[in-house]
């Protein structure tokens, strides 16, 4: 039986169906078996951790977290954050400014929370990739009145813009990126995701790997897009979505069947369940 200890899972496009909600049953059935036989399942997606939430509450055998596109890690056995690199006050204080001036849907990670200023929560709904996806953000998101208040003194893990104009793009990016250091991000058309300098799934991974004692070889990673690429590149045992990017596939050592065809299953079953 091949050697993994780890099984880090992407979420949109890759582990959840076509509604961005709904894990495969078949993906349930051989994350479960692959729990049963010693390999630890983590998440490992640009969400925070609220909007994780229900996928792990569907699978029922998640150990580890990897939020916000690797600025944070929660081992959620023990309840402790393991891993946290965070934007700087200097940084995402601007920057927050300028996404509310420019009128853009967008949202904050904030210490495993999703919030979103009250007034813009109909915009960001708009964007919602689905029925069930617009059901989640209004179970788990956190609305404050006024956000640059509501963030002061909190550690922001991520800003994720849903939309930007194709018009107005590159304008708009210029003004981003000279709020400060920033990680910049693009996982579908039109999102723009912004971390802290160095923050990427791969870089948490690493570092949760070193600490558990587990080498790259003993980790299988599924994922299909830019924020996915640094993971696919390190894992020993990488699966690119039928569905990914061109990046993607190129970053990872297989590639398997789509999200909506129960890829991830797919991979596990005949590289660890069948071995």
């Amino acid at each position: 039986m091949t050697d993994i200890r780890l099984i880090c899972l992407d979420m949109d496009g890759t582990l959840l169906d076509a509604d961005h909600a709904t894990v495969p049953a078949r993906n349930i059935r051989a994350l479960r078996a692959a729990s049963e036989r010693g390999a630890a399942v983590a998440l490992a997606s640009g969400r925070g951790w609220s909007l994780l939430r229900d996928a792990a509450d569907q699978l029922g055998t998640v150990r580890y977290a990897v939020m916000s596109s690797g600025a944070a890690v929660l081992d959620l056995e023990t309840g402790e954050w393991l891993y946290r690199s965070c934007l700087e006050a200097a940084t995402w204080q601007p920057l927050v400014r300028v996404l509310l001036e420019e009128q853009l849907p967008f949202e904050v990670y904030c210490e495993g929370e999703n919030v979103i200023q009250r007034d813009r929560f109909p915009s960001v709904l708009a964007c919602a990739l689905s029925p069930r996806f617009q059901d989640m953000l209004c179970r788990r998101t956190t609305l404050a009145e006024d956000l640059p208040s509501g963030l002061a003194g909190r550690a922001v893990e991520k800003i994720h813009v849903y939309r930007i104009p194709e018009a107005r793009r590159a304008a708009v990016v210029e003004r981003i990126l000279s709020c400060g250091p920033l990680t910049a991000v693009t996982a579908f058309p039109g999102n723009l995701e912004l971390n802290a300098p160095g923050v990427n799934k791969g870089a948490a991974v690493q570092g949760l790997c070193a600490r558990r004692g587990w080498s790259a070889e003993q980790v299988m990673a599924f994922g299909d897009a830019g924020n996915d690429l640094e993971l696919l590149s390190w894992a020993g045992w990488s699966f690119a979505m039928a569905n990914a990017t061109d990046q993607a596939k190129a970053a990872a050592r297989y590639v398997t069947g789509s999200n909506t065809q129960a890829g991830v299953a797919m991979a596990v079953e005949r590289y660890f369940l069948d071995t």
